[in-house]
């Protein structure tokens, strides 16, 4: 550590003297969260919407003592679609719509019928969000009124046959049962299930955090090198194993500050569902998971230094840095996105040891393993990408070339 230290506390001054850039990036990620859950829950209310409702049948009919009506069904979807902040209109020669909703001439006789089926028509504007939402609301009322018009003809079907029936077991001849276990076979609670899909997300928000630790450890070889300081530094008896440690480890420490940063817009993201919902999501973020992600992000920006320190100390050049920080952002992108829908320890053996060779995997299976209550197993992928980016590093030491930094063109 005393032939680190040089190197590390000179890195660490120069970065200090940019706080401009330092702000920037301990602000962003913790601003970057909250707004994509505020994003997320008002830009939805503030997207116009317009649905058309229309009722060509006008008419109604009784199945046993219940009456069915075309005009209560499209109130009722006018309703339902006003409630979720579409403007509904009932006349048909609306042209600028999301969803069109047509109960055409004829429906309730369908309905009544034990013969037919009835038909409601829906016609939806292509590329539309709130179409997709309007289809959603649509099916709702449409599943509501199944249920109301078949528990209706199975009761009179049995006044006819004169015998006594359970609606529910003609209507749902088979119910699904849902069960749930954890990682070795016990049995688990729902708010468990929940805390599983939410380790996804938090595994997705790594993705912010690799791109100012690459820009700074760039900055600092090949800008360096660039203001003609490289020479001076190189004449010193630092041992070049310290260099190139001293100048990861500091620009790391950009890693740790974001990570911070990262860590509480997680909070924040989670606690705004809280406030306007009432529903208590931060609840499902216990302190090892803070501190797991946490973890995670410095993990992920090790390897992201340890990535890109070969090709920078080998070609010197910024036009070849920059290709491979977009190279690397790619990968990390790649595999966070990955972690979104699919479970990476259950891949095929083949892509599963592929990806395991890119330390960014093991960072997302660290926070699984820890949602899932599997310490060990977390710690187990922590220490697995921390010895791949050790290796990468190990590798930046025996690259390292005095001369071909200083003499290759930038």
């Amino acid at each position: 550590m005393s032939k680190l230290y040089p190197i590390v506390w000179k890195e660490t001054k120069d970065m200090f003297r940019d706080l401009r850039t330092l702000s920037i990036i301990a602000v962003l990620p913790l601003l970057i969260m909250p707004l994509m859950g505020l994003s997320s829950i008002y830009l939805q209310r503030f997207q116009y919407g317009v649905a058309v409702v229309v009722d060509n049948d006008r008419a109604s009919a009784t199945i046993g003592n219940a009456t069915f009506t075309s005009s209560d069904i499209a109130n009722a979807l006018a309703r339902r679609l006003s409630l979720n902040g579409f403007t509904v209109y009932r006349e048909e020669s609306v042209k600028d719509f999301d969803v069109e909703v047509v109960i055409p001439r004829g429906f309730i006789n369908n309905l009544t019928s034990l013969t037919s089926q009835a038909l409601i028509k829906v016609v939806k504007r292509v590329g539309s969000s709130k179409a997709e939402v309007a289809i959603s609301l649509v099916n709702a009322v449409a599943s509501d009124l199944v249920r109301k018009v078949a528990n209706a003809k199975v009761m009179l079907l049995a006044s006819l046959a004169n015998i006594s029936v359970k609606t529910e077991s003609v209507i749902y001849p088979v119910v699904l049962s849902i069960g749930l276990v954890g990682p070795y076979g016990g049995a688990t609670t729902p708010e468990e299930d929940i805390r599983a899909r939410i380790s996804r997300l938090i595994s997705f928000s790594l993705i912010f955090v690799t791109t100012p630790s690459i820009a700074f450890i760039t900055d600092s070889i090949i800008g360096e090198k660039e203001r003609k300081t490289f020479e001076a530094l190189l004449s010193t008896p630092v041992p070049r194993y310290s260099v190139v440690l001293g100048k990861v480890l500091s620009s790391s420490l950009v890693g740790l500050v974001a990570g911070l940063s990262d860590a509480t817009g997680l909070l924040l993201f989670f606690a705004i569902p809280s406030v306007i919902y009432g529903v208590n999501l931060l609840g499902y973020l216990t302190p090892s998971i803070v501190a797991t992600h946490a973890s995670a992000v410095y993990i992920s920006v090790l390897a992201s230094l340890a990535m890109i320190m070969p090709i920078i100390i080998r070609t010197g050049s910024y036009r070849a840095s920059q290709a491979a920080s977009l190279s690397i952002i790619g990968v990390s992108s790649i595999v966070f996105f990955i972690s979104l829908y699919v479970d990476l320890p259950n891949l095929l053996p083949l892509v599963k040891y592929i990806l395991y060779v890119i330390p960014y995997t093991h960072a997302v299976i660290m926070i699984r393993n820890a949602v899932m209550g599997l310490a060990v197993n977390s710690i187990i992928h922590g220490l697995i990408a921390l010895a791949e980016s050790s290796g990468l590093l190990l590798l930046s030491v025996k690259l390292f070339n005095d001369e071909r930094i200083i003499y290759s063109k930038t």
